[in-house]
């Protein structure tokens, strides 16, 4: 896809070249798409597992830059491609009307989180504007045209960077939930 387009490219070929049936294909990715947004789902999957490790007493925000951060480190790190195949997400037409769907599910697993750890609040509004917030500075450092896959290290620290200066000027907008026991 990358070197032939997207358009281009048929899920027969992608099978072929995996060496698997067109059933199984289909079977584990469901469509062309899938082959592209798996890796993105395999990194909210870690980040829902990463916040689910935090702390109890962890400050939530704290949690959540640690938990990005570590989940696209993991993911940088999984694949060759990981940053090329993102600039295919975030640049096709055709791959972009996912980006809702799998956007919402990686901020929807930040929001719950950060419900799970706040005060109650008439409506999850603050935690939805601060896992936007997240995912603003995330594809802004993903769009970065200096960004290589030679040097995903320097990605991972702007990332770091950002998100501390974005989340630390949306702290006070948290409302803190009473200190709850570790278990």
């Amino acid at each position: 896809m990358l070197r032939d387009g997207y358009e281009t490219v048929t899920a027969e070929q992608i099978a072929a070249e995996a060496g698997i049936g067109r059933t199984t294909f289909f079977r584990y990715f469901g469509s062309k798409a899938g082959v592209v947004w798996s890796p993105f789902d395999d990194t909210i999957a870690w980040l829902i597992d990463d916040l689910a490790e935090a702390a109890t007493d962890e400050d939530p925000l704290e949690a959540v830059r640690e938990g990005i951060v570590h989940s696209a480190r993991t993911a940088l790190h999984s694949s060759d491609v990981w940053l090329e195949r993102f600039r295919l997400l975030d640049t096709n037409p055709a791959l972009g009307a996912g980006a809702y769907e799998h956007w919402g599910a990686w901020k929807q697993a930040i929001t719950d989180f950060l419900v799970s750890r706040s005060a109650p609040a008439r409506t999850p509004a603050v935690p939805m504007a601060i896992a936007g917030a997240c995912q603003a500075v995330f594809v802004a450092q993903l769009r970065d045209l200096d960004n290589t896959d030679d040097d995903r290290d320097t990605l991972l620290e702007r990332l770091d960077q950002d998100l501390s200066t974005v989340l630390a000027a949306l702290s006070g907008l948290l409302p803190r939930a009473a200190a709850r026991p570790s278990s």
